[in-house]
């Protein structure tokens, strides 16, 4: 964990082999809205451009609202407000044991470890 701090959470997963993700979630308005993530540098700068061999929750985009690379799941912020998916209501998953601050870390830890880089 590089900082945990409301509404900030900023960590990094790592694993032996594998390119390091570092993410920022902003959780503003929780549990109203989904958190912010943004996908970023080692050294905490925004991510340009994705890491190799992205798994499909990882989106090259760039975000109509950022313009920037994006986590594309359910329970993103980046998700719910892009224009392919404003019809997947954020209420209609919220509350669900997988969309807490803690799954939804979760399953960006899954999909990330399902990547080959």
């Amino acid at each position: 964990m590089h900082r945990i701090d409301f509404p900030i959470i900023n960590c990094s997963f790592s694993a032996s082999g594998r390119t390091s993700l570092r993410m920022n979630l902003t959780c503003d308005n929780w549990n109203d809205l989904p958190p912010s993530i943004r996908l970023e540098t080692p050294s905490g700068e925004p991510l340009r451009a994705l890491l190799p061999n992205p798994t499909g929750v990882f989106h090259a985009g760039p975000h109509n609202l950022t313009n920037l690379p994006f986590v594309c799941m359910r329970g993103s912020r980046e998700y719910h407000t892009h224009p392919s998916h404003v019809t997947d209501l954020w209420d209609t998953c919220r509350g669900g044991s997988s969309y807490t601050i803690g799954g939804i870390m979760t399953q960006i830890w899954n999909a990330w470890l399902k990547g080959t880089g």
